[in-house]
This record gives structure tokens, C-alpha cells and sequence, in this order.
């Protein structure tokens, strides 16, 4: 399901992907949240060291953070579609430019580690949130939440929330992902002149 979201007074309104209204407003602003990463979860995320970071950190022109619980059923339910936007994410070359990252709601490390070898393994980063932290920043949604998220210079914008079971086709998804994410910022660097 696609909604359209206030995230308190934070992120105010946003547009959904694939919404055509004709007039598209501008992304809201997404809360930078705090991450405590492990070296090896800040290496699949591309950065240089785990400890503590801000989602913004990520190097990645766009994000797609979700929300899920080990005690959620449509959250096990939806993982063999996630997997498969994953999947398609590295067989277009989007893995650089794209980044997935799982936040667990209310659940601690063990937890994290049940529901990922509950999965086989999971492609993305699953993050601890045992105290609700960001879970509470963004406004205490539904699990399982998928946020689409642009990171411009540093500032983050959310294009997307879609509360529920993912079911979307995953490269219908990416194409309006990649349609709604803002072009890069220009370089102002000057090239000498001969």
C-alpha cells in the first residue's frame, strides 16, 4: 500500500512515488537518524568504520530504510519480495547509487540474529532498535515500513512510505524510485583554464 504521510511536525507532508498529481511538492525532510553500526554492517553500507553514525553518512544517493519487528508475521512474510528488490538492485548496477537498510524495532541483537536465520541470511543491513529509539523519531509507525529516501549533499528527503507487506513488482518500484530521487547536485568545481 502507497501513502501519502505526515511524520509529526519533523518531516511534514511528501509525495509518494508514482503519485501523479501533476504537481509534485517537494520532498519532506527525513530525521538523520543515529546509528550504532557494527564494523561489519558498516562495511556492507559502505562505510569506513562501524560504531556510532548518522543515516546521512551512508554513501548512497538514495535509501531505502525498513521498518520491521521479529514479532511482526507480515514482516517474515514480505522478506522473499525484499530479498527480490535487493536482488534486482545489484543486477541493474544500482548498488552504489542505492542502498537498503533494516531497521528491527523494540528488538535487541539476539533478535536480529533470529530473524535473520530465520531468512536464510538477509541481503541488507538489519540494525537493533531495542530501545525504540528510531522508532519513535519517525513518529512510531506500523511494522513493517518501507521508507524511499534521497540523500542529497547530506540532507535527506523522503520520496515514499509504503505501510505493509511489500508486494510491488521490484522494477516498477525502482523505476519510480529512480524517477523521484532529485538529480545530484552540480559541482561548482571549475576546470583551469588552458
Amino acid at each position: 500500500m502507497v501513502l501519502t504521510l505526515a511524520l509529526g511536525l519533523a518531516l511534514g507532508s511528501t509525495t509518494a512515488l508514482g503519485a501523479g498529481t501533476g504537481h509534485a511538492a517537494a520532498p519532506a525532510a527525513f530525521p538523520d537518524l543515529s546509528l550504532d553500526l557494527s564494523a561489519q554492517n558498516a562495511a556492507a553500507l559502505g562505510l569506513d568504520a562501524g560504531g556510532p553514525t548518522s543515516l546521512s553518512r551512508i554513501p548512497a544517493q538514495g535509501l531505502l530504510v525498513l521498518l520491521v519487528s521479529y514479532y511482526c508475521p507480515p514482516c517474515h512474510k514480505e522478506i522473499p519480495r525484499i530479498k527480490d528488490l535487493e536482488r534486482r538492485i545489484r543486477e541493474r548496477g544500482l548498488a552504489g547509487r542505492i542502498r537498503m537498510l533494516g531497521l528491527a524495532a523494540g528488538d535487541n541483537e539476539s533478535l536480529v540474529e533470529r530473524f535473520t536465520a530465520r531468512h536464510g541470511g538477509l541481503p541488507f543491513t538489519l540494525v537493533p532498535d531495542p530501545a525504540l529509539a528510531a522508532h519513535k523519531r519517525l513518529g512510531s509507525p506500523v511494522v513493517p515500513t518501507l521508507y524511499s529516501i534521497a540523500n542529497v549533499g547530506g540532507r535527506l528527503r523522503l520520496l515514499s512510505a509504503r505501510e505493509g507487506e511489500f508486494t510491488e513488482d521490484p522494477d516498477a518500484f525502482l523505476d519510480a524510485f529512480l524517477r523521484a530521487m532529485p538529480a545530484p547536485p552540480k559541482s561548482t568545481r571549475t576546470l583551469p583554464r588552458k
